[in-house]
């Protein structure tokens, strides 16, 4: 009896271990994890904007990483015209002078959500959205709407995983805040 309560102790153990490492990794993260802790860096800048996940922009997100990697690639410094298209910022598309629109990506692996949104803050949204030349005497929108999706690209000849982002946000004027 008192073999079978040890055995019993360490088996109990075992899988109370092993559900505590069960959300590690980055597919743990999600588009409201990242909003949300871009919520919290916004505030702690002092920002008037917040961020919201949207469904809108987790699709293109995961059209962009369904990309080949040679579609996604920027020539020039320019967006590359599959990526124009699926972030309406081609002649005539949807967000073209409609929407500030962010994209980029940032490596997703072992940095978590904090990391990640840290990455966001710094490496994309520091940079003047993609269209911003098109929506000149505009200013970008107190809502920023967010989506993300994994996928991989090729850093220093290694398979890297990172998590694609998308950020909008609309149009406005700023003589008459809330109107385009």
């Amino acid at each position: 009896m008192k073999m079978l309560k040890k055995l019993l102790a360490i088996v109990l153990t075992g899988a109370m271990a092993l559900t505590l490492l069960t959300a590690c990794g980055s597919n743990a993260v999600n588009d409201k994890n990242i909003a949300d802790a871009l919520n919290d860096m916004a505030k702690g800048s002092l920002a008037t904007y917040t961020f919201k996940s949207r469904t809108d922009e987790q699709a293109m997100a995961k059209a962009i990483a369904a990309l080949s990697e040679s579609d996604r690639n920027m020539k020039d410094g320019e967006l590359p015209p599959k990526v124009k298209e699926i972030l309406g910022l081609n002649e005539g598309g949807k967000n073209e002078t409609s929407r500030f629109v962010w994209c980029g990506a940032v490596i997703a692996d072992e940095i978590g959500t904090t990391g990640q949104a840290h990455n966001v803050m710094n490496n994309i949204l520091s940079q003047k959205a993609a269209n911003a030349d098109k929506l000149t005497g505009k200013e970008p929108g107190n809502i920023r709407y967010i989506g993300t999706a994994l996928g991989t690209l090729t850093i220093h000849g290694k398979q890297t995983t990172v998590r694609f982002i998308v950020v909008t946000a609309d149009a406005e004027d700023p003589q008459h805040p809330g109107k385009a």
